[in-house]
């Protein structure tokens, strides 16, 4: 493994590798870790550990794994995809059940959750193997995730605009919100951009910085959202809230049109 993994991460891979071992031996042939950690953007207390599980055998069932994630530690959330080979070659399948984590909490393998060209593509560019499998292939479909990222924009992106512009909407603007609420915005929607202004994968802090290149007016916002994921104190208000609604349909405007 060429890149270290943060002084909090190793102890867990190694806690559920061997715990998997002993309790499910064989099942488990690959552990792939995607997301922040890849990207140098890891933050302790923030951050969680995403990755890929390659299995022997499809897991459909939570049951059959949770026991193993029972013994990890609450926090960082051990956020996983169980996935085999065969699908990892192919397109992403929304209709096979998948058993996955968020926020350390196993969710309807029914639901497609992480199963989406992102995943895929960061898995394929930009993982780190601390269990490698050696005959994995990974469809990396570019297009795919461009697609699927346009989609995103609309479907997911400027639903959540306008709720949080009507929650938004009857406070005062110096009533302070949840600390996450302003940097997931603002960080998460630059993102989506930047994959299709560049083609490439990038993360929350690096996607603060490209909208600060790009959305110049909105500066002080995301200069202020990524000092707040590095772990310094910083507070938002309803009044920014309203300016990252604004800011978030000009990102979103933007991108479409690339």
């Amino acid at each position: 493994m060429s890149t270290p993994l943060p002084d909090e991460v190793s102890p867990i891979t190694s806690a559920y590798l061997a715990a998997v071992d002993s309790e499910l031996p064989g099942l488990v042939v690959g552990l792939y870790l995607t997301g922040s950690i890849p990207l140098g953007d890891y933050r302790s207390g923030r951050s969680d550990i995403d990755g890929v599980v390659v299995v022997s055998s499809p897991v459909t069932d939570p049951a059959v794994v949770s026991p193993v994630h029972a013994k990890l530690p609450e926090r960082p959330y051990f956020d996983v995809t169980y996935l085999t080979l065969a699908a990892l070659a192919a397109p992403p399948d929304h209709r096979q059940p998948a058993v996955y984590t968020i926020d350390g909490e196993f969710k309807d393998p029914a639901v497609v959750g992480p199963v989406t060209p992102v995943l895929w593509s960061e898995l394929a560019r930009q993982s780190i193997a601390v269990r490698a499998t050696p005959d994995l292939v990974v469809l990396d479909d570019h297009q795919a995730l461009v697609d699927h990222t346009r989609a995103n924009l609309t479907s997911c992106w400027q639903p959540q605009l306008d709720r949080l512009e009507e929650y938004v909407a009857s406070l005062p603007g110096d009533q302070e919100l949840e600390g996450w609420t302003v940097p997931w915005f603002v960080l998460g929607i630059p993102r989506l951009h930047a994959l299709l202004a560049t083609g490439n994968i990038i993360s929350k802090t690096a996607a603060g910085e490209h909208a600060v290149a790009v959305f110049p007016a909105y500066a002080d916002l995301c200069t202020r959202a990524i000092d707040h994921r590095a772990g310094q104190s910083v507070t938002f208000t309803a009044a920014d809230a309203a300016q990252t609604v604004s800011f978030g349909h000009e990102v979103v405007t933007s991108a479409l049109n690339l």
